[in-house]
């Protein structure tokens, strides 16, 4: 009986090895490979050109007239910083000389040169509570700037009657442009 278990695993031993060693002869193998790089895009915006309405007599609010063609008050906007590759990222704009009702409207272009389409994440003022100043940021109703493109932004700022004479009154705009896919 001994003989006979023996005899009987060494058989069942040797016809595994067998089966083993003819599928391994009769299955053919190839491998598959993938290799794979990830190149992210750039998000990447700038003021490209920029300009104000008061290019001659002084632009004047309703109900306020300018019938003389008075040439009184001044507008500057100016490029104030630029990031490390030399793009403007922030403008300065200078009213000069205002009086109540003198009223303008900047004039400022944003290109989208980046790799990414983008559209404006969100805007704020800072500064502007209970200035005596009438402001308002008109946005494109599309804000989508594809990459090469461009778009129009305009702040219209004008001067109440409660300002007061030789009274500096100043306020900062921020723009956030993020990635179009982030942006609701």
């Amino acid at each position: 009986m001994k003989f006979a278990f023996g005899r009987t695993f060494a058989l069942m031993a040797l016809a595994v090895v067998l089966a083993s060693v003819g599928a391994a002869a009769a299955m053919w193998s190839e491998t598959l490979l993938i290799n794979i790089t990830v190149h992210t895009g750039e998000v990447d915006v700038k003021w490209s050109d920029w300009y104000c309405s008061d290019t001659g007599p002084d632009p004047q609010a309703p109900g306020f007239n300018n019938t003389e063609g008075k040439d009184v008050a001044k507008c500057y906007v100016n490029p104030e910083r630029e990031d490390e590759e030399g793009d403007v990222i922030k403008l300065n704009v200078t009213l000069d000389n205002t009086y109540p009702g003198y009223s303008v409207e900047i004039t400022a272009i944003v290109d989208n040169i980046g790799t990414v389409p983008v559209k404006l994440l969100n805007h704020s003022f800072t500064g502007l509570e209970e200035l005596p100043l009438d402001v308002e940021l008109v946005i494109p109703e599309d804000t989508q700037i594809d990459p090469g493109l461009n778009s129009t932004y305009k702040l219209k700022i004008t001067v109440l009657q409660e300002a007061e004479e030789n009274t500096d009154y100043s306020f900062d705009l921020t723009l956030t442009f993020a990635q179009w896919n982030e942006v609701s």
